[in-house]
């Protein structure tokens, strides 16, 4: 197999069987503990490790002269940590507490991967590829959790939670198959010298300053993903709510996962088809609108298509920020420092998550979910629209 191939089939097993896992912590949450506030808790306690070691894990990816060793003994960490979770959940534990623990485990041990397969693809791929090659596995993830969303609705009907769980501890094993047919180099001792006296755990502000300090045409769409954040930070939130008093069925989350997956699949598609004509600020301006429209039509329908269309429209909408932002990083960032600005820049853009996560399902309870709906999609479309017509967007990020 080919390096792409490899990089493309591991992807989206990775995402395929981390889906299943994803889907099934959110049911299990939902249904062991019934109240939002513990969705949100548990989102919150996923999220705060994200913070706080990105810019270490980032600085140590850089660090490593073999990213392919890197990537397969991360990948059977992560199976060993899924396992904990089986365990838990064939004894039936119901305990908050060690469900979040083990998920926290687990979520540390994976968020290697996306890092230092970015650099991987950063070093073995030409410049004028990454947009492609960026596209081609947003494509592979969105389609793997499209069809895991799928399975899962389908499954979780008649089939204990752990048997999601041993699935995506076998698809950890088969990808630590797969990447060690990867052929890439080892970094050279030089290439490594640099980060390892950067990444600690207080210097990502930092990073994040310089780089933007340096690259200011960025600075406004790392601002408005701030916001960005806070609004789609209780993403589960929402769906869970939508499903069980709006919709009043939870089980449909899974579904409606997977109507999400495929917006974000079609919007992976369409941006690899039209990247070369349409420049990427302009992509970064439609995703900006579209998002809060989105919000509106999901979250205020009593209608389920329509709702459903609504979450199709928003997953259309991230590939165009999601695929440019980590095209623009890759095109300004020097390869041998790519893990440690890539870590640092999305975890310091992700600080105002706690908001969302903390926030937002407390205004839910007290408000509802349409309400909230309602109020949070017009406050952001009023901001995306000012970024748009005052052109704050741009074209320098084409560069």
């Amino acid at each position: 197999m080919s390096n792409k191939s490899i990089i493309l089939v591991s992807q989206f097993i990775n995402n395929f069987g981390s889906g299943f896992s994803r889907i099934a912590l959110i049911i299990l949450v939902t249904t062991w503990f019934s109240n939002s506030i513990y969705v949100g808790v548990y989102s919150f306690c996923l999220f705060v490790p994200n913070i706080v070691l990105a810019t270490p894990i980032g600085a140590f990816i850089d660090s490593r002269r073999s990213q392919k060793k890197l990537l397969i003994s991360t990948s059977l960490l992560s199976a060993i940590a899924v396992w904990g979770i089986v365990l838990l959940t064939y004894f039936k534990i119901k305990s908050f507490f060690w469900l979040v623990l083990l998920a926290i485990i687990y979520n540390i041990v994976s968020s290697f991967y996306m890092p230092s397969i970015t650099k991987v693809t950063a070093e073995i791929f030409d410049r004028s590829e990454y947009n492609d090659i960026n596209a081609a596995i947003s494509t592979a993830m969105t389609g793997a959790n499209l069809f895991s969303g799928i399975i899962v609705t389908f499954f979780i009907s008649f089939l204990s939670n752990y048997f999601l769980f041993l699935f995506d501890f076998a698809s950890y094993l088969i990808i630590s198959l797969l990447l060690v047919q990867l052929k890439i180099a080892v970094s050279s001792d030089s290439q490594t010298t640099k980060t390892k006296r950067r990444g600690n755990l207080w210097n990502g502000l930092d990073i994040v300053w310089s780089f933007l300090n340096t690259h200011r045409a960025v600075v406004p769409v790392f601002l408005s993903a701030l916001l960005f954040n806070i609004i789609l930070a209780p993403n589960d939130v929402y769906l869970t709510q939508i499903a069980s008093h709006v919709f009043h069925n939870p089980k449909l989350v899974g579904f409606m996962e997977s109507c999400f997956s495929l917006g974000f699949l079609i919007g992976s598609i369409t941006y690899k088809m039209i990247v070369k004509s349409v420049p990427m600020h302009k992509l970064i301006q439609v995703a900006l609108v579209l998002v809060p429209v989105a919000l509106l039509i999901f979250g205020e329908t009593t209608f389920f298509p329509l709702s459903l269309l609504g979450l199709v429209v928003l997953g259309m909408a991230l590939p165009f920020f999601n695929i440019s932002s980590k095209t623009i990083l890759q095109n300004k960032v020097d390869d041998k420092d790519l893990g440690t600005v890539f870590n640092s820049y999305f975890a310091v853009m992700n600080l105002t998550q706690p908001i969302g996560l903390l926030g937002i399902p407390i205004l839910i309870s007290l408000w509802g979910i349409q309400r909230f709906a309602l109020l949070g999609g017009l406050i952001y479309l009023v901001f995306a629209m000012t970024l748009v017509f005052t052109r704050q967007v741009s074209p320098v990020l084409d560069e």
